[in-house]
């Protein structure tokens, strides 16, 4: 009987698990963001981009690089407006806005919570080879640089692990979270 119990208990463990993992929103993702301490955004109205863009002016976009410049760059764009800055040109603008990618590989410790996230946050590997060859995580940075001084004033981050399946319903959610953060004007 008690062989039983040990039984059902692992199997109740391992549905309550198996249910955790699929629940959790295959947009799942590490939001980070902060405003320089003592910076106020009441004088910033207007915004332009630090760098020009990667992108090629033809359409249909030619490469995926040229792609994903447009696309992250109209997300910010578009969240930018939502909260009342306009656009102007580099000499003009009081913020500068700018965004890069980085990725690197990362290891699953042997914990079962991290391969967990891992899955969480769009993995697709079995325990097994997410264990043994790990897997590769991307962090989209957006940064806000005050245009006068240089400085960093603001800068926002979202990081999940890569997953090119997911990459077009992730990048507008990574993109408003980020900004929910972002201070508003006062």
């Amino acid at each position: 009987m008690s062989d039983m119990r040990g039984v059902t208990r692992g199997r109740v463990v391992l549905l309550t698990t198996a249910v955790a993992v699929a629940c959790a929103t295959q947009q799942s993702m590490r939001i980070r963001a902060e405003a320089r301490p003592g910076t106020s955004f009441a004088g910033y109205t207007t915004y332009a981009w630090r760098s020009a863009s990667a992108a090629r002016p033809e359409w249909p976009a030619r490469d995926d690089r040229t792609a994903l410049d447009w696309r992250i760059r109209s997300l910010v764009d578009r969240e930018m407006l939502r909260r009342g800055f306009t656009g102007a040109g580099a000499r003009d603008a009081g913020l500068l806005i700018d965004y890069h990618i980085r990725t690197r590989d990362t290891a699953i410790e042997d914990q079962f919570g991290e391969y967990a996230r891992y899955r969480a946050e769009g993995g697709r590997q079995g325990w097994g080879d997410a264990w043994v060859g790990g897997y590769r995580e991307g962090t989209l940075v957006i940064e806000a640089s005050d245009r006068r001084t240089g400085e960093l004033v603001w800068y926002g981050s979202a990081t999940a692990v890569v997953n090119p399946e997911l990459r077009e319903k992730r990048l507008p959610i990574a993109v408003e979270r980020i900004f929910e953060r972002f201070p508003a004007r006062r």
